[in-house]
């Protein structure tokens, strides 16, 4: 009889050692799926186009912004989706097949690659370099490595790893863009135009679609500089330009923003921003991008905007300030230590 307890009692110890190490072996194999690599890390690197950055986790929740292919983000905590910091500090969540995850290592050997720039508004990578077999969209500030390249075509793969063909005429060496780009009325004004008719969407911030502050964001990113992410975060950047007396001050390229002034009882709210372009007009993401003026004798004279004018700030002289970086300044953007 106690031979039989004996045996009876071994298996119970086995059957539960067996069950427990079936549990620690789960538990193991779902942390490395979850992350989606077993290269696992505090960082990440956006691998598609563009990725749709949600206030909460789930595709139910409002959207909060936009991420580009080959953006730097860091991760903050994960629920399913993976909530993640911006380089201009905005927290949103994404779901894990918009960006792959990466540990200190691997990140800096992203980020001190060479890389490639997509120039052009829209366009796509191909699988081979005769341009014919679509690898997946592109939009202006996708950011790809450099593998090599021919006459035609730079040689390039996406952070997770996929190898493709992007047309010579539109994108350029990541380096080479960035040494190119000039802070000026002209260029930001002229970036801006080029913009013209491109629809709004709440919380956008690429060429398929921008909010008003998406839209300023885009307009600066193409000159090279990284901008905050709402308008509100915006209006306390930059020099502020007075217009207590008229627009006088005004120089092509400052930032305008709308909304409540301040009284004894409440706080100044803003929420709107617009690129002023000179002779009294300015260009907003309102519908889609268009050009409006201030002036009521003029056609496209905004009303409503300009009775709700409350402040402007000059981003020009202004880079390297708190909330406004190049790309090479920007923390995310080097390597991390």
């Amino acid at each position: 009889m106690y031979d039989v307890i004996r045996i009876f009692c071994i298996f119970a110890h086995m059957k539960t050692l067996t069950i427990l190490s079936f549990i620690l072996y789960g538990t193991i194999f779902s942390s490395v799926c979850e992350g989606q690599t077993a290269d696992n890390g505090e960082y990440g690197v956006i691998t598609v186009s563009v990725a749709d950055a949600r206030t909460d986790a789930g595709y139910s929740s409002e959207m909060g912004t936009q991420l580009l292919l080959g953006m730097p983000v860091e991760i903050m905590q994960h629920k399913g989706w993976w909530q993640v910091k911006t380089p201009e500090g905005y927290t949103a969540w994404i779901e894990k097949s918009a960006f792959v995850r990466m540990n200190k290592e691997t990140f800096n050997q992203w980020t001190s690659a060479k890389k490639v720039i997509f120039t052009d508004d829209y366009g796509f990578a191909f699988e081979t370099p005769d341009g014919k077999t679509r690898a997946s969209d592109l939009v202006f500030g996708n950011l790809l490595k450099w593998e090599g390249e021919n006459k035609n075509f730079f040689y390039a793969s996406f952070p997770d790893g996929r190898k493709v063909y992007v047309s010579k005429t539109q994108a350029r060496l990541f380096d080479d863009w960035k040494s190119s780009k000039q802070l000026s009325e002209k260029s930001i004004v002229e970036s801006a135009l080029t913009l013209k008719g491109i629809p709004y969407s709440w919380g956008g911030t690429s060429v398929k679609g921008m909010d008003c502050s998406g839209f300023t964001k885009t307009v600066f990113l193409k000159n090279g500089i990284i901008l905050r992410r709402d308008a509100w975060q915006q209006a306390q950047t930059g020099i502020p330009v007075d217009i207590s007396k008229g627009y006088d001050r005004l120089r092509p390229g400052d930032l305008m923003f709308f909304g409540k002034k301040a009284t004894a009882e409440t706080a100044e709210k803003i929420r709107h921003v617009a690129i002023y372009i000179g002779n009294k007009e300015f260009i907003q993401a309102s519908g889609y991008i268009r050009v409006s003026s201030l002036d009521p004798a003029k056609p496209n004279y905004d009303e409503g905007n300009t009775r709700e004018f409350v402040r402007a700030s000059r981003i020009i002289g202004a880079v390297g300030g708190e909330g406004i970086w190049t790309m090479d300044d920007n923390p995310l953007y080097k390597e991390q230590k």
